[in-house]
Formats: structure tokens, sequence, C-alpha cells
């Protein structure tokens, strides 16, 4: 049973002297269903949450404020946290930088949308990464619990929560607010001071996507590779990555575009690299 529809069946029978329960913390789903992940798939793709979940900001970090980087500030800033990481050259540094920003962007709402199409809103205005020595080292977290929701949805009338018509609304809503009002900004800012292609960065938006659903997707009954094309047409970055299912019917995928971390020392690469497997 989806866990929106267990919220639902809870509100309507439970009630206090006949007066209905009120409306459930938008993020309380989410939370679930990210205990879930962690317990059963591993706590690396959900760790940058942790601290936003529980309502509160990371402890020891450097914030940057999306939208000083949307209006172009702080990003030589960010992508000398990725020097200081990995060494590599400046157009590398951009690409692995931007792979962890957008990711760690792209994550509550890839868990809200799986776990019960429940959407934190995280345009520039709305959000804040985080850069701390300690691990989680990279965090998001929303400045104000805001989020999109589908009118059955049990929290739909809690005051932090925009009510949109449908699922197609819900996509067009998610777009508008992740990427138009934030990433695409960022993005241009990330390519006005590296030498580094759109293409290489639009990838990561496509593997991140797919690196989030691929996890969540194991706890929750939508079928991975469903849930993927959805939200990677919903961004228009489809043709960046390939995606299946494995025997197990898990999401895999590959990129097409590399991120160029086997360009720094060692030669490192991702398990979904393009140019090496």
């Amino acid at each position: 049973m989806r866990l929106a529809t267990a919220e639902a069946h809870v509100l309507s029978t439970a009630v206090i002297g006949r007066r209905p329960l009120p409306p459930l913390l938008p993020r309380q789903a989410l939370r679930a269903v990210a205990d879930q992940v962690d317990r059963e798939v591993g706590v690396h793709p959900l760790a940058g949450l942790r601290a936003w979940l529980n309502g509160r900001a990371p402890e020891g970090a450097i914030a940057f404020p999306a939208a000083e980087l949307a209006a172009g500030e702080r990003i030589e800033e960010l992508m000398g946290t990725a020097a200081a990481l990995w060494g590599g050259s400046a157009h590398a540094n951009a690409a692995l930088a931007w792979k962890t920003y957008c990711y760690w962007t792209l994550a509550p709402v890839v868990l809200g949308y799986v776990a019960a199409r429940r959407v934190p809103v995280m345009d520039a205005a709305n959000t804040v990464f985080s850069v701390a020595e300690d691990a989680p080292m990279f965090s998001v977290r929303q400045i104000r619990p805001r989020f999109l929701a589908l009118p059955h949805d049990p929290c739909a009338a809690h005051p932090d929560v925009e009510v949109v018509a449908n699922e197609a609304a819900l996509l067009d809503r998610l777009r508008a607010t992740v990427f138009d009002a934030h990433l695409a900004p960022v993005l241009e800012a990330f390519l006005a001071r590296a030498r580094v292609g759109r293409r290489t960065l639009m990838g990561s938006v496509a593997s991140g996507i797919a690196y989030g659903v691929a996890a969540i997707a194991q706890v929750v009954p939508d079928p991975g590779d469903v849930l993927a094309k959805t939200l990677l047409d919903a961004l228009n970055v489809a043709d960046l990555v390939d995606i299946a299912t494995d025997e197990a019917g898990r999401l895999v995928y590959q990129r097409r575009t590399c991120c160029l971390a086997l360009t720094i020392e060692g030669n490192r690469t991702c398990s979904t690299c393009c140019v090496r497997t």
C-alpha cells in the first residue's frame, strides 16, 4: 500500500472526540521512505537530506544559499570545494562541483515524488546547499517548508502545501521550481566561469535523477524504470542516460556523457561511466 494511501486511511478513521486529526506534516511520508532506504538499500543516497528531514540545519557547515549561486555569486568558492577534494583541472572541478550540487538539489524532489507524489519546492529562493568537513559532507535543505501535492493527498490542507490539479500539473510545477527557477540559472553561472560543455553538465542532471530513483524505487511498489522515465522526461534529459532493469527488476542506468571524474589523479571513474566500463 502506497504511504500516501496509508496516511489517508489513518486520517479518515482516527478521531479524537469526533474531531479529525490535523493535517499530517508534509515531510512525514518522505522521512518514512528515507528510513526504509537507509535500512534496505544504504545510507549514502539520502545522507545529505537527513538534517532537512529532521527539521534542522547542518552544524558546522559552509552554507551556499541557492539564490546567491543563481545570481552568479560564490560559484568559484563552490568550485573550490571540488578542487580541495579532488584536485582536478578547473573544468573538471566545475563539472564535479555541479554534479554534486545538482544531485543534492534533485534528491529531495525525487524522494518526494517517488515516496508520495509530494514534492518539496526547491526553487533558488528556498534552498540552501551546505558543505561540511564531516559526513555527510554535502547536504541540502529548504529555507521554508513548502510542498506540492495532489488533491487527494492527506496533507493537502496543510498551510505549507500548494495543491495542484493532477500529476501532469505536478510535474510541470516540479520542473518550474527545481529546474527553471533554480538549476537553470546556477548552470548558466557555472558555464560562464568554466570551459565545460552544457551537455556534460546536463548529463549530471539526468544521472542524478536516475541514481536517486534507483535507490528509492527499491522500497516502493512503482516500477523504477517508469518513475525514472517520468522524471527524466519532465526535465527534458531522457536522452542523456540509458535506463533498464536488471534480473531482479531493479533500475540500472548508464550516463551518455562523462562527468570528467576520470580526468583527475588516479583515473577515478563512476560505476555508470560512459567512457570506461
